[in-house]
């Protein structure tokens, strides 16, 4: 009778677990667009709370919030576009450059290893092709998520400023729902929104210091695009592992291809990781501390996962999204062996921790 009843207990986990894992693959525009949107609004909750204080109605606050958000959007967005107008206006004399660093690459090699450039022509298209065979479909589907975010785009500002306009609403709904016998549903989301809008401003405060970083030393190297690089490694660090790597890349590239002296490649490369060294040990640590503590493994399989279902905004979202996972995990006991298989193995200070008030289940009213 027991291994009956484990047994319809599995069959119904892995069944909820396809159903998600379905729901979240074929609604993934509509549930990347109230992701991304409730994000936001945690984020902008505080502020449109000051504005409200002030004693002006509900609807200007959220409307403030909403348009500090569309500002710093479009500021962004235009030295963004300022940087690569330069970056275009240059590509001309970045390909014949890239070019004859190339044809001197391949006379080093002939001289150094006998091989001819024809040989090494033909072992370089054969590659070429091997990648654009066997790769080419990977990075269709990584990126595939970016075209529909970009596309669902404009609904973003008018659903962030609804759910600020309606959040005293969504407050009732959850205390309407009351309790479970493991615990408050509203204090569970209070708990996910504190965890959100933590984890959202350190992000942003690390990305402003990294890329702020990162500009001056490609600024004292005197590299060409030096904003454009620094913030790039600042946006890339959104993504763990995979983004720093990348983001590393790209000022040495730009150094060979755009110096004439080695020594401009490994100081590009010195900056990248002396800035990677202050934001592993000092950056994070002091500004988001352990708002998402998740594991190394948890948060591979979190990048994959998210990854392959949403490209690559869900690699960015992955890690918020395991973090409030987690939250909601440790504040359900029957949920806690989930909660920590998912965390680290630290001991963090009481009031790191989250504590919420839990209901005897036998003094709940049914």
């Amino acid at each position: 009778m027991n291994g009956t009843n484990s047994l319809h207990r599995y069959v119904h986990i892995l069944l909820a677990i396809v159903l998600t894992v379905t729901v979240m693959y074929f609604g993934k525009d509509l549930i990347l667009l109230f992701v991304i949107s409730g994000l936001l609004a945690f984020l902008l909750l505080p502020l449109a709370r000051k504005v409200e204080l002030l004693g002006a109605p509900r609807w200007v606050g959220a409307l403030a919030a909403t348009l500090v958000m569309l500002f710093l959007v479009l500021g962004i967005f235009f030295l963004v576009g300022w940087q690569l107008t330069r970056f275009g206006e240059d590509l001309p004399a970045l390909q014949q450059a890239f070019a004859t660093k190339g044809q001197a690459l391949q006379v080093w090699i002939e001289d150094l290893a006998h091989i001819s450039q024809r040989d090494q022509l033909k072992w370089f298209n054969a590659r070429l092709a091997d990648l654009a065979s066997s790769g080419g479909n990977l990075l269709m589907q990584v990126f595939s998520g970016t075209g529909a975010i970009l596309a669902a785009i404009v609904p973003i500002p008018i659903i962030v400023f609804l759910l600020l306009l309606l959040k005293d609403k969504f407050r009732t709904f959850f205390e309407q729902l009351g309790s479970s016998s493991e615990g408050l549903v509203l204090d569970i989301m209070l708990n996910v929104s504190k965890l959100s809008r933590k984890y959202l401003r350190g992000v942003l405060l690390v990305i402003l210091i990294l890329g702020a970083l990162s500009s001056v030393g490609f600024l004292l190297l005197d590299l060409k695009y030096a904003l454009l690089l620094g913030f790039t490694i600042g946006f890339l660090n959104v993504i763990p592992y995979v983004g720093v790597l990348i983001g590393s890349l790209l000022p040495i590239i730009i150094a060979l291809v755009t110096k004439d002296s080695m020594m401009y490649a490994v100081g590009a490369l010195g900056v990248c990781l002396f800035t990677q060294f202050l934001e592993n040990n000092f950056i994070t640590p002091k500004i988001v501390g352990s708002s998402v503590s998740v594991n190394p493994l948890a948060s591979i399989a979190a990048l994959i996962g998210f990854g392959l279902l949403w490209g690559v905004v869900g690699m960015v979202l992955a890690i918020p999204i395991t973090g409030m996972l987690k939250i909601v995990c440790d504040s359900i006991p029957s949920l806690k062996p989930y909660g920590y298989i998912l965390g680290e193995d630290i001991d963090y200070p009481d009031e790191q921790q989250i504590h919420l008030p839990l209901i005897n289940p036998r003094k709940v009213k049914k």
